[in-house]
């Protein structure tokens, strides 16, 4: 295998839940990237190594990170393994690792995807057999072939402290874009935690979204002390990492607000047990209730939360508990924002007919819709919305 010069900037591309790409593209650019526009899951931008690292450990919304390793066209197998065999593959793979090779092709004269990873094992390196692994993405496209490395590793979605899950649970990437998109942030000095840190999850399940919510407000990493693919390759540069993964300075004293409650008290030890593993136990309220002993509040504040679906968890008529939360929200706390997840509209009207789209994205194979209701917040920009998601699924995600 021949060796070429590694490019100064790489080609990444952020990989997330159809739907998420503006999320994703805002979170980028507040680390100082310049992403292209996302589609279908896949946010593309250029990066060195400090924001390709700074990437992998601060973008909450992202499933994981690649890096364009090369391009070309093959109609065969031999041609797959001749162009394959001139890329500069030791430079991703440690001696201790194997590649392994994730394939998905269209509308390609190689279409078997179990035959091209075992011709690019025999190109790169034999398959693991309890070894580590790195992993590439491959997608060959009308007979080009794109190969990717996974910077990232473990998925990104795999938070390390959710370990305990509930029924119908949302995905912590999709959590935090929901919590983005309803304008909730880092909190950085008093003034901030009376206007923007109070919220309340009232069907909080494992306790994800009010976790999130903590790690936002506080400014710590979502995966906390994890490592990363891209600690393993040749090149890693241990000062772009320290300074990648330095916590921002500033909030992490100050008290914020957050609470969550389910009537279910399985879920709540799951809850509560999470929140500990992720390091924000002593931040969040968490505690067994039904949504109607959620109390009134005439401050300001964040209602943010899943209520169950019906198609997923087998409640039967969900309409009497949308109206409960509805009456929750519009008498008790009527100057709280509210955002909903919701698969169906018509049961999203029992909760507030004034509830407008900030976007969707497809979760547990349902479509389902974020939807908002603006409170009497103090005057703030507006939070970053969700484009529409396509229909069809991620392959890479």
């Amino acid at each position: 295998m021949t060796s070429n010069r590694r490019p100064v900037r790489h080609d990444a591309a952020a990989i997330c839940t159809p739907g998420l790409e503006s999320i994703v593209e805002q979170e980028l650019t507040d680390l100082g990237m310049k992403p292209k526009p996302g589609s279908s899951g896949v946010v593309e931008f250029k990066a060195n190594n400090r924001q390709l690292y700074a990437a992998n450990v601060w973008v909450r919304t992202a499933s994981r990170v690649l890096v364009r390793v090369g391009s070309f066209r093959a109609t065969d197998f031999a041609h797959l393994q001749e162009r394959a065999d001139e890329l500069d593959w030791e430079q991703w793979i440690p001696e201790t690792h194997r590649p392994e090779f994730r394939v998905t092709t269209a509308k390609s004269k190689l279409y078997h995807t179990d035959a091209i990873a075992q011709r690019l094992h025999q190109v790169v390196g034999p398959p693991s057999i309890g070894e580590p692994t790195q992993p590439f993405v491959v997608r060959i496209d009308r007979d080009v072939v794109t190969i990717s490395v996974d910077s990232s590793g473990t998925p990104l979605h795999r938070r390390p402290w959710r370990t305990e899950i509930g029924v119908a649970p949302l995905r912590p990437t999709m959590a935090a874009a929901v919590l983005l998109a309803a304008g909730w942030k880092r909190a950085v000095d008093s003034d901030e935690v009376e206007k923007r840190a109070r919220l309340i999850d009232p069907f909080c399940g494992s306790g994800t979204i009010p976790i999130e919510a903590a790690l936002i407000a506080t400014g710590r990493p979502p995966g906390g002390d994890r490592e990363f693919a891209f600690q393993n390759w040749a090149d890693f540069e241990p000062g772009a990492w320290a300074s990648a993964n330095a916590v921002p300075k500033g909030g992490a004293d100050i008290p914020i607000s957050i609470r969550g409650t389910d009537r279910d008290q399985a879920a709540i030890d799951a809850a509560k047990a999470n929140a500990k593993r992720a390091g924000v136990g002593d931040l969040i309220t968490i505690e067994r209730a039904v949504v109607s002993d959620v109390p009134a509040d005439d401050g300001w504040g964040f209602i943010v939360t899943n209520p169950p679906y019906g198609k997923r968890v087998g409640d039967g008529d969900l309409r009497p508990l949308y109206q409960r939360l509805g009456s929750v929200a519009k008498e008790g706390r009527p100057g709280w924002s509210l955002t909903v997840v919701a698969a169906d509209a018509r049961l999203a009207r029992q909760i507030d007919g004034r509830l407008k789209p900030l976007g969707a994205f497809g979760h547990g194979g349902m479509r389902v819709q974020v939807l908002n209701r603006r409170g009497g917040t103090p005057s703030a920009p507006a939070p970053a919305q969700p484009e529409q998601a396509p229909d069809s699924p991620n392959p890479t995600s």
